[in-house]
């Protein structure tokens, strides 16, 4: 595949979660993914860090913070979680000075769970609910 054709294909799934984000913002967000991706963070995607993504893309597509937060879907307060204070991912332009370090394995924590299991698992298994 074409690093052109990747990049419309991200961009056209964050259009859909960023709605109002803009046409550069998209393009931006979508080439950080991919460049993200190919540092291997997959593997690194705890629900704090996946978190701490959401809001790096936020700033990078341009999308309203309260806006987003609004339209996401209601949940109680045990499916929120905290952004990770740290980024297993490089920087950006916007992210460069929020004084969050960079530490590409983040360690097991206590209340940080990798993301694991799925459909079809046991219930209290597979979670970061556990």
């Amino acid at each position: 595949m074409q690093a052109e054709s990747a990049v419309e294909i991200v961009r056209a799934s964050l259009a859909l979660a960023f709605p109002t984000a803009t046409e550069e913002g998209l393009t931006r967000a979508a080439e950080l993914v991919l460049r993200w991706g190919s540092e291997g963070v997959g593997v690194q995607l705890e629900p704090d860090l996946a978190e701490r993504m959401l809001h790096d893309l936020i700033l990078v597509t341009g999308q309203d913070a309260d806006e987003f937060d609004a339209a996401r879907e209601p949940g109680g307060d045990l499916t929120r979680v905290e952004p990770a204070q740290s980024r297993a991912w490089s920087r950006t332009r916007e992210t460069q000075d929020d004084g969050l370090p960079y530490i590409p394995r983040p360690p097991e924590q206590r209340g940080r769970h990798r993301f694991r299991g799925g459909p079809g698992q046991e219930p209290g298994r597979g979670t970061y609910l556990e």
